[in-house]
């Protein structure tokens, strides 16, 4: 029981630090700080990069979710204890967090590609 609270904290915490730091790596900052410093520093943000932020953000968010569901599904599984329904319920959370979390993977590869692609600097 310990441990599997412990494991759910662990790859909880770790996928949060993952998104912000992928999100981080795409705006080219160090850190959070000197991102935040460039933004009000610089203030000359056009909207193509507030809107692709806002987008990273929205993704990154959405991403947290599944794996929060993803561990709920998990532990309501194991504490199941063979109960048909809560079994059933579980498999379907499980299902639609996976579901959730390959649309969001899918949703950063193409909102990648629409920005390179149709939004980018025309050569």
């Amino acid at each position: 029981m310990k441990l599997s609270k412990a494991i759910a904290g662990i790859s909880s915490i770790g996928s949060s630090l993952y998104l912000a730091s992928a999100t981080f790596a795409q705006t080219g900052a160090d850190d959070a700080l000197s991102y935040i410093d460039d933004i009000h520093t610089t203030g000359e943000r056009d909207l193509m990069q507030f809107v692709r932020n806002l987008i990273n953000w929205a993704i990154g968010i959405a991403a947290l979710v599944c794996v929060v569901m993803l561990i709920f599904a998990g532990y309501s599984y194991i504490t199941a204890s063979g109960n048909e329904e809560k079994v059933q319920k579980a498999t379907k959370t499980l299902t639609w967090a996976i579901v959730g979390l390959v649309v969001c993977f899918i949703a950063v590869i193409l909102v990648n590609f629409v920005i390179k692609n149709f939004l980018g600097p025309k050569s």
